[in-house]
């Protein structure tokens, strides 16, 4: 496989039915909130996007990078691609994914591999659990998808792109891999790239910029006096204010997220993936069947300290005797009606 850095430079994409359709549900007054790299954390985009309180006509833009590092990407995936108000750009991790897709063939590219494609490509052996047919065919349906995401989206008043753009290439004639990988060209640029919108990006972490948990704004303004660029990767697995963030396009409303404890992944490692990366998730289906086995074995011994005995005993053995069966005759003294009791000599 090709090296990523190799890739042909291929025009940047745009949607622009998508880019309307946000547009238009800005003009109506409804919210479209903006997030920042998520890189597996399932359980804290969740509580994000629930805190968020959407409205049916409210929406959600991602800034690329779903994938790689954290827990549960593919459950990302799967949470993103089910969910119709949610939007995703592509990032730089969900090209290098896309580059293990060749024809009808999943090859893993060493390239991701190296960057914290092994935590995915883990997640998705656990989701199949250890099927490697069923995980090969729900990655690449998946790639399938992330291939076709947007490149950046442009609004009247916002450019929104996972990495940033080239200050010495025209705003329009941008490629696909500057807009996905570029990084201190553009931030470290002193002048707007473009007048009239503020750009958010994600990609760089704003701690590179002394704001480790929050977002981080350029110090030089567009014509409307806001800032040129906004970054907007908080980083879910910062050392400090580990944290996913939220900025509503209309209002410049903010919410932030805590990284759940769960998800706290880069505590006592050095790892710079999760550890479902063991192994590519083989090691974290052998400890949840061990944690499956020990919630078993509690849960039994619980039940015999409650004097509950868990287990069924098989029944007490008999055998039948064969013999003839004596009758005996009763009369009701009240009634005259006569009945016949069969007495049965049990062994």
């Amino acid at each position: 496989m090709p090296n990523i850095h190799d890739v042909r430079r291929v025009p940047a994409f745009r949607d622009t039915e998508l880019e309307c359709n946000l547009q238009l549900r800005l003009n109506n007054g409804n919210r479209v909130w903006v997030i920042g790299d998520v890189h597996g954390h399932l359980g804290t985009l969740r509580a994000l996007v629930h805190r968020l309180n959407l409205d049916l006509e409210d929406r959600i833009i991602i800034l690329g990078d779903l994938i790689d590092k954290g827990p549960n990407s593919s459950g990302v995936v799967e949470f993103v691609r089910n969910n119709p108000q949610i939007i995703a750009i592509k990032g730089n991790h969900e090209e290098m994914a896309v580059q293990s897709l060749s024809g009808t063939k999943v090859e893993l590219d060493s390239t991701w591999m190296a960057k914290g494609g092994a935590s995915t490509w883990g997640s998705y052996i656990v989701a199949a659990k250890g099927d490697l047919h069923l995980a090969k065919l729900a990655f690449a349906q998946d790639c399938a998808w992330m291939a076709d995401l947007p490149s950046h989206i442009v609004l009247d008043k916002w450019r929104l792109v996972h990495a940033g753009y080239h200050p010495r290439l025209d705003m329009e004639k941008q490629d696909e891999k500057t807009l996905l990988w570029i990084r201190s060209a553009f931030y470290k640029h002193k002048e707007p790239l473009d007048n009239n919108r503020t750009v958010l990006f994600g990609h760089t972490p704003t701690k590179k910029f002394g704001k480790p948990g929050l977002l981080a704004n350029s110090s030089f303004r567009i014509m409307d006096g806001r800032p040129s660029w906004i970054g907007m990767d908080s980083c879910a697995f910062n050392s400090v204010r580990p944290c996913l963030t939220a900025f509503e396009l209309s209002s410049g409303d903010i919410k932030w997220q805590k990284t759940l404890k769960s998800e706290y992944w880069w505590i006592n490692t050095k790892r710079r993936e999760s550890d479902i990366a063991e192994h590519f998730g083989l090691a974290e289906l052998r400890k949840r069947e061990k944690k499956a086995i020990a919630a078993k074995e509690k849960a039994r011994r619980r039940l015999a300290m409650a004097g509950i005995n868990s287990i069924v005993n098989p029944p007490v053995n008999f055998r039948i005797v064969k013999k003839k069966l004596r009758f005996v005759e009763e009369k009701s003294m009240s009634s005259g009606i006569h009945n016949s009791e069969s007495v049965i000599n049990h062994a």
